[in-house]
């Protein structure tokens, strides 16, 4: 199922990483650039015609015209961006463009017509962000282009609503849910950021209350102080025949090994940022 014959009830899966890439975008733009637009990148199911959005990246620009309805795209930083992506994430495709404001631009029909020629699969989506904070809200839509027109007279684009959810897998539940204490803490203790760690121990306690609820409930059936559910016993049953059978030694293997891994993730993510602190004071002193 192409994106041109994409059904205008179908939803489509959002990851929330794209909604905090763009806002990152936006607060690192230029002071002369009141908005910002990007690539989309996710995948299409074959049957299903499903689309998850799963990334993206800005695209540097220039509006123009009268009520700057052109607009004029860094092409080449756009390809560059894009062939790095896909050497990552090889299985992530072009799927629309993004932009914030509180409407549909102007120059959409243009960026509909480059897209259009990036998506191989069909018509490109359109992601639009309001970031004027409306209601204390950060309003997202999903728009798919229309054709429309008289046959043999003058043709245009109609933007349409396409139904949308946010898709939480579990490491962004984790997240979600860091974030969401941090913002209950009273403001001075918002931006303390917790280590890498003390995620893994709330996460193992979290775990730990849930078992000892499964067992008192065990307990309570087995010592009939309780009468038994059988829908609760058949997802428990569902839940124990799901987890695979592993000895202790090898268990124990696989868990240092992917201790291992992690103290590396932590070490080599800690040496990018202060690459990165040191090459953005470096540029400052040039500035200056």
């Amino acid at each position: 199922m192409s994106l041109s014959n994409f059904n205008l009830q179908a939803k489509v899966l959002l990851h929330p990483l794209v909604l905090f890439q763009i806002i990152d975008a936006y607060e690192r733009r230029a002071k002369d650039v009141p908005e910002v637009l990007g690539t989309l990148l996710g995948t299409v199911a074959g049957k299903t015609g499903r689309i998850e959005i799963t990334n993206c990246f800005s695209v540097v620009h220039r509006m123009h015209g009268d009520n700057n309805c052109h607009i004029d795209l860094d092409l080449k930083y756009d390809n560059d961006m894009l062939e790095l992506a896909q050497i990552a994430y090889p299985q992530e495709k072009v799927v629309g463009w993004f932009s914030t404001g509180k409407a549909v631009s102007a120059a959409a029909v243009e960026l509909h017509e480059y897209y259009e020629r990036q998506c191989h699969s069909g018509q490109p989506l359109h992601l639009l962000m309001d970031t004027s904070l409306r209601g204390q809200r950060m309003n997202t839509r999903i728009f798919c282009p229309v054709a429309t027109g008289v046959p043999g007279g003058t043709k245009g684009l109609m933007f349409s609503l396409l139904p949308m959810d946010i898709y939480f897998g579990s490491p962004d539940i984790v997240a979600m849910r860091h974030m969401g204490r941090q913002c209950a803490q009273p403001p001075k203790e918002a931006g303390r950021l917790l280590p890498e760690f003390v995620q893994v121990v709330d996460a193992t306690k979290d775990i730990q209350q849930k078992l000892d609820l499964v067992l008192r409930y065990i307990n309570d059936i087995l010592n009939r102080k309780r009468r038994p559910d059988n829908t609760v016993g058949r997802a428990l049953h569902d839940v124990l025949t799901s987890v695979p059978m592993v000895e202790a030694e090898r268990f124990r293997h696989m868990l240092n090994n992917n201790m291992r891994d992690v103290l590396m993730s932590m070490t080599l993510s800690s040496m990018i940022k202060t690459q990165l602190q040191l090459s953005e004071r470096l540029s400052n002193m040039v500035d200056a």
